[in-house]
């Protein structure tokens, strides 16, 4: 499937630094109103069933400040079932390893007894071709269907509709499945981070985030009476959006169908090597029962624990400097046997002997804490090695780390946009 690019940032047009978005769409409003619940689709994808309608639309500039710019042509997909539109404006991310589209959308509700539209907000809009990758979008499909359905108030990103059809505006003859999510404005934590001069968080910022990921794991994945396991927990899953018209802000928890890279692959690619790629933390860092099993059985609400402590260290560090598993270990196993976290660890990945004994003589000595008790007990207790006596995410909340500082963390970000 070949994505339409766009080579702007997502997000933010660099040259500008503005926080308008585009005068020929209009800035965003609250939360779309509710969609129409799952369509229907059965095991087996049926090419005679409904098209999906798909148009390219003139846009008009005329409220741009160059009168000399050409109309541009954006495609506008049309749900068969309910008529709604989703007018895509902006390439935001991509999922399955690339083999599927994200898109920021403009969504417009269909309604029959009346002529005029009813334009309800940003949504975002996951599209993958069925014909080029059956694997993934029948993994996708399940997904969104067990999966959790958006609620307004609600800390995971649940899907609000799923649909399929034909189409031939990608290709000669695209049989493409589309999950409609809520629109995150600022993307994945891992990309705002990638944005910033320090490309970490604070301690103060941490306990804000980690926080509402607590919550989420407690109130609807962790639940009694229909458990279920994150699986994938990293930075990468974890997304804030802001409404501009209030300066609220959400940080919500992206799970299955919901989640996506919003990064640039390429450019991660780059970024991260020689080292382990973040995106993928929650296989090479996954907890001990977990880690090279292919029965998904030995994961538990306890391995999202695990990850959980993991996603608390990259965010502290910016990356961690590991070449594979080994190095992974190393890092763990000195984090628990002195029971405080180093100032770098890029200086404790430094070679273990010959002329640089001496340097971790000093590193592994120093007794000044780096961090604060309350931080590197909520990660000593994540990374226990028995999963039995790792904290639930319930514990967790009543740690005295988990302060209020959301006001702040409000101000980060939006000191970002300027």
């Amino acid at each position: 499937m070949t994505k339409i690019q766009n080579p702007y940032n997502p997000y933010l047009p660099k040259e500008t630094g503005s926080t308008s978005f585009p005068a020929y769409i209009g800035s965003p409003s609250n939360t779309p109103d509710n969609v129409s619940s799952f369509a229907s689709l059965p095991h087996r994808f049926d090419s005679n069933r409904s098209s999906l309608s798909m148009r390219f639309a003139r846009v008009s500039r005329s409220s741009l400040s160059s009168p000399e710019i050409p109309p541009v042509r954006e495609p506008i997909i049309i749900d068969p079932e309910t008529q709604d539109k989703y007018l895509l404006n902006l390439d935001i991310g991509s999922f399955s390893d690339g083999f599927g589209a994200v898109y920021r959308a403009l969504y417009t509700e269909h309604k029959p007894d009346t002529e005029i539209p009813v334009k309800s907000g940003y949504v975002t809009l996951k599209i993958i071709d069925m014909n080029g990758s059956e694997t993934e979008s029948r993994d996708l499909w399940r997904q969104g269907k067990a999966g959790l359905t958006d609620t307004p108030y609600g800390k995971i990103i649940g899907s609000k509709r799923i649909f399929s059809a034909v189409t031939n505006i990608f290709s000669d003859n695209d049989e493409l499945l589309c999950v409609v999510l809520p629109y995150m404005s600022e993307g994945s934590l891992r990309y705002i981070l990638s944005t910033r001069p320090q490309k970490r968080l604070s301690e103060e910022f941490i306990s804000v985030v980690l926080k509402q990921v607590l919550i989420a794991l407690r109130d609807e994945i962790h639940v009694e009476f229909n458990q279920r396991v994150h699986n994938t927990l990293n930075a990468g899953d974890i997304f804030v959006h802001i409404d501009y018209a209030t300066q609220d802000i959400l940080i919500k928890l992206a799970y299955e169908a919901s989640a996506y890279d919003s990064e640039n692959p390429n450019h991660a690619n780059n970024q991260y090597a020689p080292f382990m790629n973040p995106k993928y933390i929650f296989r090479w860092g996954a907890a001990p029962e977990v880690f090279g099993r292919e029965n998904e059985g030995n994961s538990g609400p306890k391995s999202d624990i695990w990850l959980l402590g993991i996603t608390a260290l990259e965010l502290v560090y910016g990356d961690l400097p590991v070449r594979n598993r080994r190095d992974f270990n190393y890092i763990v196993d000195k984090i628990r046997k002195k029971k405080k976290l180093p100032k770098s660890l890029k200086k404790m990945m430094i070679r273990r002997d010959g002329r640089f004994k001496e340097v971790m003589k000093n590193l592994v000595n120093r007794k000044k804490r780096a961090f604060s008790e309350e931080f590197e007990e909520i990660v000593l207790a994540c990374l226990r090695e028995n999963p039995v006596n790792r904290p639930t995410a319930e514990q967790l909340l009543n740690a005295p780390f988990f302060t209020d500082a959301n006001d702040r963390f409000k101000q980060f970000m939006l000191n970002g946009r300027n």
